[in-house]
């Protein structure tokens, strides 16, 4: 699955999982979800496999609230999620959409 395809569903999915994806992040990389674990650690397995934490479904959509409203592409929403994703912060540009 594709980072973008995980973002572009995000209202659909269980907001207890973590999205995780191969580096670069990129619309194109590789993703997949992973459920919460007790100690809400990324399993081995998974590391091993070169995932790293990307963002939870629940942050994702928390940051998106206010940008959905704003009719962006859906392309501009991946890129929104993965920025915000490596920066901890909101990509100057959205606001100019």
């Amino acid at each position: 699955m594709r980072l973008q395809d995980v973002i572009t569903r995000l209202s659909e999915l269980p907001e207890e999982m973590f999205i995780c994806a191969r580096r670069p992040w990129t619309r194109d990389s590789d993703a997949k979800l992973v459920p919460f674990t007790l100690d809400l650690r990324i399993p081995e397995s998974v590391k091993a496999d070169g995932f790293e934490y990307f963002l939870e479904v629940s942050t994702a959509l928390e940051i998106l609230a206010g940008f959905i409203e704003r009719k962006p592409t859906r392309e501009q929403i991946t890129d929104f999620v993965i920025y915000y994703a490596e920066n901890d912060a909101y990509p100057e540009w959205s606001q100019y959409i």
